[in-house]
């Protein structure tokens, strides 16, 4: 309804009439349609409800099957060589760099890391760029 406004009619209802093609009044579907633009807004309304309830039941359902990356100050990783932008990048090399060590920790899953030689790495690494290294 929102995409046309009103029911099309399909072409062979023009050939062989149908009911709705015998009971239609012009009178009374110019009062309809006029109706329908009245009532617009209220259709836009429901519409954008469905689509944001549809969307947080998405939602729910997709954070229930996530599980976040959190490190603790010390900790070990290894970073992906995709987001440093070092090193040689192909089909037949290493994804992972490292080990580093998780120096801190910034909200919403950012962390500042350090090789072992406690000389930092440039700029903060989201936790989708880094793993445990598990030695």
């Amino acid at each position: 309804m929102l995409a046309y406004g009103a029911e099309a009619v399909v072409p062979l209802e023009n050939f062989h009439v149908s009911l709705r093609v015998q009971a239609f009044e012009p009178e009374t579907n110019k009062e309809g349609t006029r109706l329908a633009l009245d009532l617009i807004d209220e259709v836009k309304d429901e519409a954008n409800a469905e689509i944001t309830e549809h969307k947080k039941r998405a939602s729910f359902h997709y954070d229930q099957r996530v599980n976040g990356r959190f490190f603790k100050k010390g900790d070990l990783v290894l970073r992906k060589v995709e987001a440093s932008g070092i090193g040689e990048r192909g089909k037949l090399m290493p994804n992972w760099e490292g080990p580093y060590r998780d120096k801190k920790t910034f909200s919403r899953g950012s962390y500042k890391i350090e090789t072992l030689d406690d000389i930092d790495v440039p700029r903060t690494w989201h936790a989708l760029n880094l793993k445990v290294y598990y030695v």
